[in-house]
């Protein structure tokens, strides 16, 4: 998305005039959402911006036992859109990551299809095709959401779940889960600023 709000817009209280400042809005089924708010280091290439995001996806994903934001079965895939905003000072970037099921079950995907229209009329862009993933080998599932970051094993979900004491996002099945994600998960722990779950903040221990 690429609409420009104006340069003059004044710092919310969260962000900072050193930093490209992002806000994640995170949803699943029922309401149910997450706000996770991260200072970036200062740039304004909008594909580094974009690819220092990507690794992201993976501790929201990870962050709560989401249910597809459409259907209410269990999530295990994400869509995301993105709105960077480069040309004013300080940039600014927001993430929206839908929580479904399975892109190739037609419903969900048609219902996802409608938020995408929604989102370019709203940015007064021309409407465009929601791209599709490419279909999944027979048989083939990606992890569920909300399993341990670490390992992503469906059976991690059966243990008791820790957040990482850090941001306060991601959750582990195991404390040598968490050590073996570090060098993975470190840059987005270190950039978050604060995270609510359904508009409050949880605590280290899953709910």
């Amino acid at each position: 998305m690429g609409s420009q709000p104006p340069a003059d817009v004044p710092l919310k209280d969260w962000e900072r005039a050193d930093k490209v400042n992002l806000e994640v809005l995170t949803y699943g089924w029922e309401g149910k959402m997450a706000t996770i708010r991260l200072h970036l280091p200062m740039d304004r290439d909008m594909q580094r911006l974009h690819d220092a995001t990507r690794n992201l996806i993976r501790d929201v994903k990870h962050s709560r036992f989401w249910k597809c934001e459409f259907c209410g079965r269990p999530a295990r895939e994400t869509q995301v859109q993105t709105a960077t905003w480069v040309r004013v000072t300080p940039p600014r970037m927001a993430m929206y990551i839908h929580h479904i099921c399975d892109h190739d079950r037609r419903s969900c995907f048609g219902d996802m299809e409608a938020v995408h229209k929604a989102m370019l009329r709203l940015d007064d862009r021309p409407e465009t095709p929601l791209p599709r993933p490419p279909r999944k080998n027979a048989g083939e599932a990606f992890p569920l959401s909300g399993s341990c970051a670490g390992c992503e094993e469906d059976e991690s979900m059966d243990k008791t779940m820790r957040r990482c004491g850090g941001c306060k996002l991601t959750r582990y099945c195991s404390v040598a889960c968490q050590r073996k994600d570090w060098s993975r998960h470190k840059s987005t722990c270190k950039q978050v600023h604060s995270v609510t779950f359904d508009g409050e903040p949880l605590g280290s221990l899953e709910e």
